[in-house]
């Protein structure tokens, strides 16, 4: 198998702190782009005219022009799943990593990509859409040891299930399919990132008073951390541009 290279320089430098939204003014991971620019939260499709907006000879740029010729994903979706990967690529790069209710699986995919240490790359979602198949044949386009580490999974959420150490990433479990994530990570022993969305307000089982007095959105992600802190996690929020999803806070936990 061809070994994948080493990350490349669209992705954060070690150690540099995030800035707060307000005042960030380009991406963290295709870093040409301006964070205001209503284009990256647009729910059209990648199109072929797009790619010149992802010049350079880097791995990921040639990976996302690949992407536009196939029209393969909406724009925001593009941004959604690369930012998150820039937020949490260093805490659960793991040999095993599960992408839960994935989708496309375009989060899952570039931990293939990108990271040479991940060896296999679980995409669980109960339906495989259309697109997932253009983002692996995108993907095949440009990076040949992407397709031997993944392994696609239609199944419920519930039945998936995950060797021990397995990192999961969940940047599309919508409603209670996030906290099931979370004690499935739990369960696995490995670390844990989601980009929540759809929070069930009502049906959530934080507790009524915070989410009265703090909210519910921030409610149900404080006991969210509470639930991966109490066995020993360490959980950062972090964010991405509001311009891409107004749900742009990222939970991600290091394992104990």
């Amino acid at each position: 198998m061809t070994e994948s290279p080493s990350p490349h320089a669209d992705a954060p430098q070690n150690g540099a702190p995030d800035a707060p939204s307000s005042v960030r003014r380009t991406l963290r991971f295709f870093r040409h782009f301006d964070a205001s620019d209503p284009w990256i939260g647009s729910r059209s499709s990648l199109s072929p005219r797009d790619a010149d907006r992802f010049p350079g000879d880097t791995l990921a740029a040639t990976f996302a022009r690949a992407l536009c010729k196939r029209s393969a994903i909406p724009v925001k979706e593009l941004f959604e799943a690369v930012e998150t990967f820039s937020l949490c690529r260093k805490v659960i790069r793991r040999p095993s990593l599960a992408d839960l209710c994935c989708g496309h699986g375009l989060g899952g995919v570039l931990f293939a990509l990108m990271e040479h240490q991940v060896e296999r790359v679980l995409l669980v979602d109960r339906d495989r859409p259309p697109s997932a198949d253009s983002v692996l044949a995108a993907a095949a386009d440009v990076a040949p040891w992407v397709a031997p580490k993944i392994e696609w999974r239609e199944t419920q959420l519930n039945r998936a299930q995950l060797e021990p150490g397995t990192a999961v990433l969940a940047i599309h479990a919508c409603g209670l399919r996030t906290d099931t994530a979370i004690e499935m990570a739990i369960e696995s022993g490995g670390p844990f990132a989601a980009l929540p969305c759809c929070r069930p307000h009502n049906a959530h089982p934080a507790p009524m008073s915070l989410k009265n007095a703090l909210g519910a959105d921030v409610a149900i992600d404080v006991h969210r951390t509470y639930a991966l802190e109490a066995k020993g996690y360490r959980v950062s929020w972090k964010d991405i541009a509001e311009t891409i999803t107004p749900k742009n806070r990222a939970l991600i936990a290091k394992a104990p």
